[in-house]
């Protein structure tokens, strides 16, 4: 891991995400990048280009580069040395070209928010940053304290999808002395026993030489239930699935049907798209 890409829209999830990033580099050496997208219509009619002059659009570079040099200048962050740009466009474009252009290894973006797994995944711009990035996209949420994982859940599915990002998975239990918690949730319309379950999960951890792992199947009513409940079951502090990019992880996650999953999901979501979607 050499450069880390994270956008900020200065709100608490960015400075989170961007506090994880910095712990990441610390213990990588990597390249920690700020990135701040002033949005500006894609296709502007003259009045909704007025109304972004008069809404201060034109002052919000100044505004932007002063407080990422703060930022960067901290004393706190003297030992990494952060640096920043800024851009005009749309953000999830932007950000999202960025990474590919400039080859990043890793986005850590603020999560904004998002309350359950499917507002997490469909929110606004984090959800298209996720489903367009070709790198891992790490998603913080402004409640966490310190990022420190140490119960990484996995989740496994077909031989395609759980090789997608792994390494980066693999090369942040290492960092920070992690246990990845391997699991298969089998769900009424997809059941698969827990002898198979186990036997293909336990195939995947050789290939991999994992060291600290643990072999999981956990039932539920949907796979996005039961990776909250296990996530839960265990107090996990990292959840990785893959995605999709041309529709997230609708084929993995759909919106609860029952409209009964309550609760938060807080901890770090990482994400990498699979190759070819």
């Amino acid at each position: 891991m050499k450069n880390i890409l994270v956008p900020t829209d200065f709100s608490s999830h960015a400075m989170a995400a961007f506090e994880t990033a910095v712990s990441l580099s610390r213990r990588t050496g990597a390249q920690v990048y700020l990135y701040h997208v002033i949005e500006v219509p894609e296709v502007a009619e003259m009045h909704e280009l007025m109304a972004w002059r008069e809404s201060g659009g034109e002052g919000s570079m100044e505004s932007a580069d002063g407080m990422l040099r703060q930022l960067v200048m901290n004393e706190a962050y003297h030992d990494i040395r952060p640096v920043y740009s800024i851009d005009y466009g749309t953000p999830h474009k932007c950000i999202s070209a960025k990474a590919a252009g400039e080859g990043f290894d890793l986005v850590v973006i603020g999560s904004h928010g998002m309350s359950r797994i499917d507002k997490i995944i469909f929110g606004s711009t984090t959800e298209k940053v996720i489903r367009n990035t070709l790198c891992p996209v790490l998603t913080i949420n402004d409640t966490i304290s310190c990022f420190q994982p140490s119960t990484i859940v996995f989740c496994a599915g077909i031989a395609a999808e759980q090789a997608c990002g792994f390494e980066t998975v693999k090369s942040i239990s290492l960092l920070y002395n992690a246990v990845i918690h391997i699991v298969k949730v089998s769900t009424p319309e997809h059941f698969e026993t827990t002898r198979q379950s186990r036997m293909a999960m336990k195939t995947f951890a050789e290939t991999n030489k994992l060291a600290e792992y643990t072999l999981n199947h956990y039932n539920d009513r949907s796979v996005e239930e039961g990776l909250k409940h296990f996530s839960e079951d265990i107090n996990a502090d990292m959840l990785c699935m893959p995605t999709h990019g041309s529709s997230g992880i609708r084929h993995l996650f759909r919106k609860s049907v029952t409209g009964s999953v309550t609760g938060q999901i807080t901890i770090p979501v990482l994400t990498c798209r699979i190759p070819g979607t």
